[in-house]
């Protein structure tokens, strides 16, 4: 019996070892491609970036060239893929002292946010962006098909459709189950801050035995986000959301931005290490859909944001606003936010709207009670890229926005809203095909805060506008921001090659007024104006 058993399991073994190189043999073979873009882009703006000092009535303009490059490695065999995401953004000519802003050189500068810049030798060092690095694999032992993907990677669509809450990029875990084919699930995890092994004293800010700083402890800050894509009938899609944003003390600039005189980093690691009992927890819920009917399109986003933060109040003006300072407080999160689109296609006409409302806190409010504002995960300063913006979101040059530096005042691009005040906007475009290969779009925007701004407040880098809060004086508040014009004229000339051209232009209202230098002409905010060319190859 045991010789017997000995033989069968001497068999089963080699039948094993002969199954494996003829399982080897049948692998589906590696296959390896690269896709990608090259932008050839020029820009003529005034009044835009603002980069020095921030204030937004001081006079500036530029005009400059670069090149963007985008490829995507992609390794494949069979469902596997592995993705090597590289990005290069360099200016024609040397912009500085030196032509490459790598860490340990001597300071140089470069145009806006490009890595360098080529002089009469181009060769520049470490300009090369990863973007990407993830795998991605379907998972086995999963009764429904589902797919994994691991690393530096894409938000995607793991929150919404359009460009709203959760898009760029990310270091985490991406999981998509196809339940049924009207039917997918999704849930991502996303690493924004890790502490390792935690900070090695709470009361030190000198080097610890490790060898470790307390003041470099960030904490173990992260987001979840599950959400569902719903196909009840063709034509109509709705996405259900949830999402949730952990962070101890100081985080990512990305998903919390100075609002209100509250600074990002003072508010939240006030003496400059890490302190305990500062803590964020923002949820998100809401749902993203998308409608075609014949010629009518609908695109809705309604999301409502709850939770509560900590931070530890600031002094200086906020002291006649009744908070103690170095005093912790505790903050409800409230906030709403709305995004409205519609689309008629009249045979080569399209006709698009848009209507944007979030809520905000009032001038007087100090947000150590309630913030009533609504905060992204990260936009990676694309909101309203896919609108056709060219001053207040991410036009044709992505480098080169009105005040995208957010010195004083966060970005709308990348925080959706006017410091602490909200955001309302009416939006009208209108888009005509010459022929399909050639089309002009044309569109204008009013721009308002959903509470009244003090034009009086206070700017300050990092913390956004500190309003007024002392005396009982009339307020010279103000809610219109300004009217944005836009226009985009592209021309797909040869397979592959795109020539874009497009012009962005603000009328500038007074609701802005406080985020100026009151020495310089007065509170009067400069109307900016971009015009950019661009040249794209895609493969």
């Amino acid at each position: 019996m045991k010789r017997t058993s000995l033989a069968v399991l001497m068999i089963a073994l080699a039948l094993v070892a002969m199954a494996a190189p003829l399982a080897y043999a049948q692998a589906p073979a590696p296959k390896v491609t690269i896709n990608g873009l090259i932008d050839q882009v020029m820009s003529y703006s005034e009044n835009s970036h603002l980069y020095n000092t921030g204030f937004l009535n001081r006079k500036d303009d530029q005009w400059y060239a670069r090149t963007r490059g985008r490829f995507d490695i992609i390794g494949e065999v069979g469902k596997a893929k592995a993705v090597l995401g590289l990005e290069i953004d360099t200016s024609w000519g040397q912009a500085g002292s030196t032509d490459t802003n790598q860490a340990g050189t001597a300071a140089g500068r470069t145009a806006n946010a490009t890595t360098s810049s080529w002089d009469l030798n181009t060769d520049s060092l470490a300009v090369i962006e990863v973007k990407w690095l993830y795998t991605e694999f379907p998972l086995p032992l999963i009764p429904v098909p589902t797919t994994v993907r691991l690393g530096a990677q894409p938000f995607g669509t793991a929150a919404t459709y359009k460009l709203t809450f959760a898009s760029g990029d990310y270091a985490g875990v991406n999981m998509v189950s196809q339940i049924t084919p009207n039917l997918r699930l999704l849930g991502t995890y996303v690493q924004v801050e890790e502490d390792t092994v935690g900070i090695d004293t709470r009361t030190s800010t000198t080097a610890a035995p490790q060898g470790r700083l307390s003041s470099q402890a960030r904490g173990d800050d992260h987001a979840y986000i599950f959400s569902a894509e719903i196909t009840p009938f063709k034509g109509l899609d709705i996405k259900p959301m949830f999402a949730g944003f952990q962070a101890e003390g100081t985080t990512s600039g990305s998903s919390r931005a100075g609002r209100g005189g509250i600074n990002t980093t003072t508010a939240y690691s006030p003496t400059g290490d890490f302190r305990g009992g500062i803590h964020e927890a923002r949820y998100t819920v809401g749902v993203d859909a998308r409608l075609r009917l014949g010629p009518f399109s609908f695109d809705p986003t309604v999301m409502y944001q709850y939770g509560y933060r900590t931070v530890v109040a600031p002094g200086g003006a906020f002291v006649a606003s009744g908070a103690i300072p170095g005093r912790k407080y505790r903050a409800d999160l409230d906030a709403w936010f709305i995004d409205l689109r519609a689309g008629f296609q009249l045979g080569p006409l399209l006709l698009e709207g848009l209507a944007v409302y979030t809520t905000g806190n009032s001038a007087r409010n100090n947000t150590l009670d309630k913030v009533r504002y609504f905060q992204p995960i990260s936009t990676d300063t694309g909101y309203q890229a896919d609108w056709g913006s060219q001053i207040t979101a991410l036009g044709l040059d992505y480098l080169d926005t009105w005040n995208s530096a957010g010195a004083r005042l966060a970005y709308t691009g990348a925080h959706i809203g006017w410091d602490k005040y909200g955001r309302m906007q009416l939006g009208l475009k209108a888009t005509y095909a010459i022929t399909p290969a050639l089309s002009i779009m044309g569109g204008v925007s009013g721009h308002w805060t959903a509470q009244a701004v003090d034009r009086n407040g206070t700017p300050t880098t990092g913390a956004g506008i500190t309003p007024v809060f002392a005396g009982n004086t009339p307020r010279d508040n103000e809610r219109y921001v300004g009217t944005e014009f836009m226009a985009l004229l592209s021309w797909r000339f040869a397979p592959g090659i795109s020539w874009d051209n497009a012009m962005g232009y603000m009328a500038m209202g007074h609701a802005l007024d406080a985020v100026t230098d009151p020495t310089y002409t007065g509170q009067n905010t400069k109307t900016p104006f971009i015009l950019t060319s661009r040249v794209r190859f895609s493969f």
